[in-house]
């Protein structure tokens, strides 16, 4: 049988008041054009609300449309449930799988097994007693992949929406399962041989946690083989990068340099930078924040001519300080405190701390400390 190429997507969350997020969308139908693929998936959260399928559908169908004769194939998640009547109209080479607890298709030559989200089940328990001959059937469904649960995002607010998704439930049914839910993080891609299994994530930033550039997933498959190549498409979209620079007492100037140096290093088209202090200071907070909005203003100032040209634009890199640095003013004058933080930071040189969380949490306990034992 031949080959046949497939997009993923998901989480795109798409409401009117963000349009870059429509934008995200027409790259990945624009990307499915160019690589000549045959299907393309959407596993769940397509749209942010019910509602805003409303005001989206329209352009959403036009964009299906565009890409006819290929096939879009949609599953519902967990913010997107109520958005699938049967009488919405995403477009006549549209394919919505939303029965629960699953709905098989075969389209283009594929074995499909779609699993909308689902409160309260498990996959396991929406696929009791499906059988499938794994190297042909393709799993599409919107849930969390248990083991991946701690290394990834799902999306603000989404914390209670968890349809538990076992690895084993899948290997044994599937050769390729396109999941949905999980926006971004480590470990969202698993490839073994001919199976894969995989989150695409949100094609476009939706929230300051998911940090990293934004991509579409291209996945080969052959029917009666299994997942041949995939490859991890970026996307010129908007997204969140994060420098995290510890501030210890006596030193607060030298971390804002470093964290403006590593922050203007970070700067790149559609990129928001996430400046992050962290740690303690005997400075009062007022004046660190002042010194350190200064120096990333700085680090980040356009010149006139490109800031002109650019407008408002979404790809204009910039940078958000984070401050959450314990200060302790009244320790400012005290000796034993500046020994201990010396002492401190010895320790950790001598012990190989690299962790920044780990001489932290020290530091914070330790002066916390000296700030109870004032009269």
């Amino acid at each position: 049988m031949p080959r046949l190429r497939i997009v993923q997507t998901s989480d795109v969350h798409l409401r009117p008041d963000r349009p870059e997020r429509r934008r995200a969308l027409e790259l990945v139908f624009a990307q499915a054009a160019a690589r000549a693929a045959d299907v393309v998936l959407i596993a769940g959260d397509l749209f942010d609300r019910a509602i805003d399928a409303q005001a989206e559908r329209a352009a959403v169908r036009k964009m299906v449309e565009e890409l006819a004769p290929r096939p879009v194939i949609f599953v519902p998640g967990n913010a997107d449930q109520d958005a699938y009547a049967a009488s919405a109209d995403f477009g006549a080479n549209a394919l919505v799988l939303a029965k629960a607890p699953y709905t098989r298709a075969r389209i283009a030559g594929l074995e499909l097994v779609g699993v909308p989200w689902q409160a309260g089940r498990s996959l396991a328990e929406c696929l009791t007693a499906v059988a499938c001959e794994p190297r042909h059937t393709v799993l599409v469904a919107h849930g969390s992949l248990v083991d991946a649960a701690g290394t990834a995002f799902a999306g603000e607010g989404e914390d209670g929406a968890f349809m538990p998704i076992f690895a084993q439930d899948l290997t044994r049914r599937f050769s390729y399962a396109a999941l949905g839910h999980l926006h971004a993080g480590d470990g969202l891609v698993r490839r073994e041989d001919q199976r894969l299994v995989a989150y695409a994530g949100s094609p476009v930033a939706t929230s300051s946690r998911e940090l990293g550039p934004r991509s579409v997933l291209v996945v080969d498959f052959e029917p009666g083989v299994g997942v041949l190549a995939h490859e991890v498409v970026p996307l010129p979209t908007p997204s969140y990068d994060l420098v995290h620079v510890v501030c210890m007492p006596g030193m607060e100037l030298e971390a804002i340099e470093r964290l403006a140096k590593e922050a203007a290093a970070r700067k790149a088209s559609g990129v928001r930078v996430i400046a992050r202090l962290t740690g303690a200071t005997t400075e009062p907070a007022d004046a660190l924040r002042a010194i350190a909005e200064r120096e990333l203003q700085r680090a980040f100032a356009t010149p006139a001519a490109i800031a002109a040209e650019a407008g408002a634009s979404d790809q204009t890199p910039t940078a958000v300080l984070e401050l959450s640095v314990a200060s302790h003013p009244q320790l400012a004058q005290i000796a034993v405190v500046s020994e201990f933080v010396a002492r401190l930071v010895a320790a950790a040189k001598c012990g190989n701390v690299e962790d920044p969380r780990t001489l932290e949490t020290a530091l914070r306990i330790g002066l916390g400390s000296f700030v109870e034992a004032l009269p």
